[in-house]
């Protein structure tokens, strides 16, 4: 069967000595395996269409009961050339992909976090700094599309405000999704924020995408959200989570 869609490619491997294996996340079909025979050709017709990050329209002979997909098209649908320029962006880039890439079962299409991943990535593409806090948005609003959304700012048990002082613990209950209020916290087991990095999540949770680009943070924030997430996708999903990518970023 011959299909075309539309894809966001999230990342190639070499497989022989002219095709490579990509990973994709398409509109219609959700994350696939495609063999690109050739493209690794300095002649190929696919060109650049290929590289990580890549909003493209492919053509993809689909067969069934396979795993594997043999690509036959790919032309560029959404130009993102600045990923590529600037190596924050392109890490962060990176970082998304994987997490859609780890978070999604194969052929299991979400229209929501296929829009969700085009929008994050051409905003990135726009950016000029505080791509990480675009990051963690594009977290709150995946684990929102897939049934957990986190709540940094109100008390599961008590409805209550939780309203960060500059000192001490809030304490996070990752079964629950919800941070509570200290009084609740001390006696309970979670994940533990610094205050600073609880008011960076209420602040984040509260803006648009295109608003976070205005967010600074501090690597100490960075580090203690990226520990929180892998903590909080892994245990909703089932799986250990190891963002390789992201280790990246904090390592910078």
């Amino acid at each position: 069967m011959i299909i075309t869609d539309e894809a966001i490619i999230l990342h190639s491997r070499k497989f022989s000595e002219t095709s490579k294996i990509l990973t994709v996340y398409a509109l219609q079909h959700g994350k696939m395996s495609l063999l690109a025979k050739g493209a690794r050709n300095p002649k190929s017709k696919f060109g650049a269409t290929l590289e990580a990050l890549n909003h493209s329209s492919l053509t993809i002979y689909k067969k069934p009961q396979r795993d594997l997909h043999l690509l036959s098209k790919a032309e560029t649908r959404v130009p993102l050339r600045r990923l590529a320029e600037d190596y924050d962006r392109l890490i962060i880039g990176l970082a998304i992909a994987e997490l859609i890439s780890v978070t999604q079962e194969p052929e299991e299409a979400n229209t929501a976090i296929f829009r969700l991943l085009c929008s994050t990535l051409e905003l990135l593409n726009m950016a000029s700094g505080n791509e990480y806090a675009l990051l963690i948005a594009f977290q709150i609003q995946l684990s929102t599309i897939m049934g957990f959304a986190p709540n940094f700012s109100v008390c599961f048990e008590t409805g209550n405000d939780v309203v960060v002082t500059e000192v001490g613990e809030f304490i996070f209950s990752i079964t629950d999704g919800s941070v509570m209020i200290p009084e609740l916290g001390q006696y309970r087991e979670g994940f533990r924020f610094e205050p600073s990095a609880l008011i960076a999540l209420q602040q984040i949770s509260g803006c648009t995408l295109s608003e976070t680009l205005g967010i600074s943070l501090s690597e100490q924030q960075k580090v203690q959200i990226h520990d929180f997430f892998a903590q909080y996708f892994g245990f909703h999903l089932d799986k250990r989570f190891q963002y390789r990518t992201q280790k990246l970023i904090l390592q910078q």
